[in-house]
């Protein structure tokens, strides 16, 4: 027993454990920020304003990543290949290209949310969402970027709790002092936020750059566009699709029953969601490590960093599943006691959820390797899935046939993407990797 704690103990110390942790520390700050979000919402709102807030959400955020263009992914592989070459000029001109787009896509991304909102409400609403969605689409690019080059608190800490924080301290005070306080005004204050976090990622990534890359300011631009522009649009096409995952079933609950059950819906994947918040944790600084690892060649560092998150990954899973067998009902009961009894769509949800999880940083590697292709096909694969069966199954079923159908199109992914990610890459990124470099004796207790 005692050589089991030391192992332990010894594994907690690792470099790349210690950068997990870290980035778990960042995420679970974030998770709560946006839970505090939608939690006071749903109870300062409504039912009803609740829904609605719940779909502007989801589509301003379908939006703003259709308008970044595959930018946020982009820039990520640009940075770390061509800072191992040490192409600055390649480094400049990928900075220059991805906020050359980043504004013109945030530009067509807010007059078409504008249109949309003003054709359902108000031209101060329509203002509004214009404004929202223009400022998310540079907060996406820039938090990629930040990470890359500052550190993963600037980078997603900045995107998911200073974006949240004027928010979360005005429906505060609002449930405190018992105040109504409109979705417009909700949507307005997430703007402030996201301007926040904007001028505080600007300000580091200069500090930094002129620190650790002085010279990129006086180096000269070099594009290769016709790399980046098809690249740029695979990896939109994953993204849109991936984020169509994401929020494009609330809109469709919303549209086959209401709004309510879209509010409904909208709480019970936010929960769900938990586990891929804790992957997202994972695979953020494997964003941050593995293209680096990768583009050096270094396999022994990059067998080590994938057991780690393999082993993280799978204690995440099964602990977070736990979690929710006994307590789900009372998280939605955080929520409202109207939500108490979507307990068992909760439940479906996160067992597709966290399959998905499982397959560990699979669907980023195969993204900034070179591989958006195939990705992009399996993602398409799984919301044809999904939407075939919101088409026929949601109308009979209800929100339940929603989840269900949500679950399967999950487990159809992530067999697909784990598969395609070792075919393509010559390694397992997989929670399953515990498993069988154990079995092969490539892990050991003593060894870890």
């Amino acid at each position: 027993m005692k050589n089991v704690f030391a192992s332990f103990a010894a594994f907690v110390r690792r470099t790349e454990v210690m950068g997990v942790i870290t980035s778990i520390v960042i995420k679970a700050v974030s998770i709560l920020s946006a839970f505090l979000l939608f939690t006071l919402s749903a109870r300062v709102l409504g039912e009803e304003q609740f829904g609605q807030f719940a779909l502007f959400f989801s589509a301003a955020s379908m939006v703003s990543v259709a308008a970044v263009f595959g930018q946020e992914m982009l820039i990520v592989r640009v940075w770390n290949e061509h800072i191992a070459a040490g192409r600055l000029d390649l480094v400049k001109g990928g900075i220059v290209f991805g906020l050359a787009v980043s504004a013109a896509g945030g530009a067509l991304g807010a007059a078409v949310m504008g249109l949309i909102v003003f054709f359902y409400h108000s031209f101060a609403a329509a203002l509004s969402a214009s404004v929202f969605v223009a400022v998310a689409v540079f907060l996406l690019f820039l938090s990629s970027l930040a990470r890359s080059v500052v550190s993963i608190l600037m980078g997603d800490g900045q995107r998911e709790m200073t974006a949240f924080l004027p928010a979360n301290l005005g429906l505060g005070i609002c449930l405190a002092l018992s105040l109504s306080l409109s979705v417009t005004w909700v949507v307005n204050l997430l703007t402030l936020g996201m301007v926040l976090a904007v001028a505080c990622q600007i300000f580091y990534l200069l500090r930094v750059l002129r620190r650790t890359q002085p010279d990129i300011f006086k180096s000269s631009w070099s594009y290769t566009p016709e790399i980046w522009f098809p690249s740029s649009l695979r990896l939109w096409g994953a993204s849109m699709l991936e984020v169509s995952n994401q929020y494009l079933d609330v809109i469709l609950v919303g549209y086959f029953l209401d709004p309510v059950a879209a509010g409904a819906y909208f709480v019970t994947t936010r929960l769900a969601n938990g586990f891929a918040s804790v992957a997202d944790a994972f695979n953020t600084f494997a964003m941050r490590q593995f293209p680096e690892l990768y583009y050096k060649r270094d396999n022994v560092g990059l067998v080590r960093l994938l057991q780690t998150l393999a082993i993280l990954t799978g204690l995440a899973v099964v602990s977070g599943l736990v979690v929710v067998g006994f307590a789900g009902d009372w998280l939605l009961l955080i929520f409202g006691e109207e939500y108490m009894g979507y307990y068992h769509v909760l439940l479906i949800l996160c067992l597709g959820t966290a399959v998905l999880a499982a397959t560990g940083p699979a669907a980023p590697v195969l993204m900034l390797t070179g591989h958006e292709g195939a990705y992009l096909r399996i993602v398409a694969i799984s919301v044809l899935v999904r939407a075939v069966g919101f088409v026929f199954v949601v109308p009979l079923f209800g929100i339940v046939g929603a989840a269900s159908t949500t679950a399967v199109s999950l487990l159809v992914m992530a067999v697909l993407v784990s598969i395609k990610a070792q075919v393509s890459t010559g390694y397992n990124v997989t929670a399953t990797r515990v498993l069988t470099d154990w079995y092969s004796g490539r892990i050991k207790v003593r060894e870890l």
